[in-house]
């Protein structure tokens, strides 16, 4: 006959399903059928633990039968590592999903049992959040994250009381924060704002593009700017004198990490391609996309292609278009309909010949955000699969490294990491609030495969 009991904290070990394990709330413990004489009632208690399973954690289980002793007891699992002791075992969780724990036990007087717990494992949350800059002023309304081959870590953020630009270094265990522009007495300084960040992965050198000007930020013109790193100095350089208000930077790996900054202004047809050919000397050209605006970072492959996202205006309708670049050659790939002039995409390589472009926002699903481009040659061969990632959100940033995708989403003063599972579902790991000014930006780390976030908390740039 089945009993049923109330204990607090202990978990009835039976073939059903482990009910949430984190609930410090009292809850039925069943007692199960034995496979001997009579019935014997099991009880498993987690020691030491509570909360949530997470990931690569020691757990330590104890096996109790009220008035009996054990004369045997197997411990299994289907996944991670486990060690045991009789009755008490530790289990090194595995990867985040659903992993069973299993007990066979003979007690001295003969009787058995059996069962199954199965636990939702979780992924190892990020570091506690840590500010970058301890100085008193507002930062960090925009900041741009990247890591090295190493595994250090690289910030480029905005000053935001005195509209200045700095770079942060992160060892691993501390940041180090230094001045990159801004304004100044006869140096030629000017107000900055929207820096981006391209880092040469190999030697570590960061290299940022930002929009300078001076007067009041509504009625400013502004121009790009151009620094990089050399021997522990900033070398500041004035790229392009053209009129700009957005743009993105990569580094041409067929070219000894040559600079290479794209921008527009809020015109259509205004595309350009500046490319740093020597010390403080640029080019600059105009693309011939009459009825098109940059909408996403750009991008180069292997060969030295460079690849852009625009907008395309035409009888009377937006299209998302990928372009690819050879030289004075420009191919073509529309992605999708739909889209307009104000729209922002990450754009980031994946696995293979896959391009993965996430938009920056979306409102009530109105959206698909990632659009996986399987890159052909010629580009109109191209082929695209859509993903959704959340319903709605105000701001994003997305990342690949080891094998996944990484997105942060922001959705008001609240942020997430969004990682797929084993079964390819996205996880979301909530981030805590942050300012709802600020756009995150997220990388992963390539020696742990930890995904990174900056971004602004209570008017800081921090990091998690």
């Amino acid at each position: 006959m089945l009993k049923k009991r109330f204990l607090p904290w202990m978990l009835m070990l039976s073939g059903l399903p482990l009910l949430s394990a984190c609930d410090r709330e009292p809850r039925p413990v069943e007692v199960i059928a034995s496979h001997g004489p009579g019935e014997l009632a099991l009880l498993i208690e987690r020691e030491g633990g509570a909360g949530p399973y997470v990931e690569g954690t020691p757990e330590r289980f104890r096996i109790v039968a009220s008035g009996e002793a054990f004369k045997s007891v197997r411990w299994s699992t289907n996944a991670g590592v486990i060690a045991s002791d009789v009755e008490q075992v530790t289990w090194t969780l595995p990867p985040a999903g659903t992993a069973s724990l299993s007990v066979s036990v003979e007690t001295e007087s003969g009787k058995t049992a059996e069962g199954s717990f199965h636990f939702s494992v979780v992924a190892s949350p990020l570091a506690t959040s840590t500010g970058i800059d301890p100085g008193p002023d507002v930062t960090g309304s925009t900041c741009k994250l990247a890591f090295d081959d190493a595994g250090k870590g690289h910030a480029v953020y905005t000053n935001d009381t005195h509209k200045t630009l700095w770079y942060a270094s992160w060892d691993g265990t501390s940041w180090k924060t230094e001045q990159i522009d801004g304004p100044g007495f006869n140096t030629g300084g000017m107000f900055i704002t929207d820096p981006v960040l391209a880092l040469d992965a190999a030697t570590g050198t960061p290299h940022v593009a930002y929009l300078k000007s001076t007067g009041p930020v509504a009625v400013a013109t502004f121009r790009i700017g151009y620094a990089t790193r050399v021997n522990g100095a900033w070398i500041r350089e004035s790229a392009d004198l053209a009129p700009t208000t957005r743009m993105g930077i990569a580094l041409n790996p067929a070219q000894g990490q040559q600079p290479v900054i794209v921008s527009a202004n809020s015109n259509l047809g205004t595309v350009r391609v500046t490319t740093r050919t020597g010390a403080n000397t640029w080019t600059s050209s105009l693309l011939p996309l009459t009825t098109s605006i940059l909408t996403a970072d750009p991008v180069f492959d292997a060969t030295g292609a460079l690849y852009l996202l625009t907008n395309q205006f035409a009888s009377g309708v937006w299209g998302n278009y990928l372009r690819v670049i050879r030289g004075s050659a420009i191919e073509s790939f529309k992605v999708k309909d739909g889209g307009s002039s104000g729209a922002w995409n990450s754009l980031v390589w994946g696995q293979g010949q896959h391009l993965l472009s996430m938009a920056n926002g979306i409102n009530d699903g109105d959206r698909v955000a990632i659009e996986d481009i399987t890159v052909g040659t010629p580009l109109s061969a191209s082929t695209v699969s859509a993903s959704p990632v959340d319903y709605k959100y105000a701001s994003s940033s997305l990342a690949y490294g080891g094998g996944k995708p990484a997105a942060v989403l922001r959705n008001g003063p609240a942020m997430e990491l969004a990682t797929p599972d084993a079964q390819g579902f996205w996880a979301y790991t909530q981030l805590g609030t942050v300012d709802e000014a600020t756009r995150p930006s997220v990388a992963i780390r390539p020696t742990d495969g930890t995904p990174h976030v900056c971004y602004q908390r209570d008017g800081k740039v921090s990091f998690q």
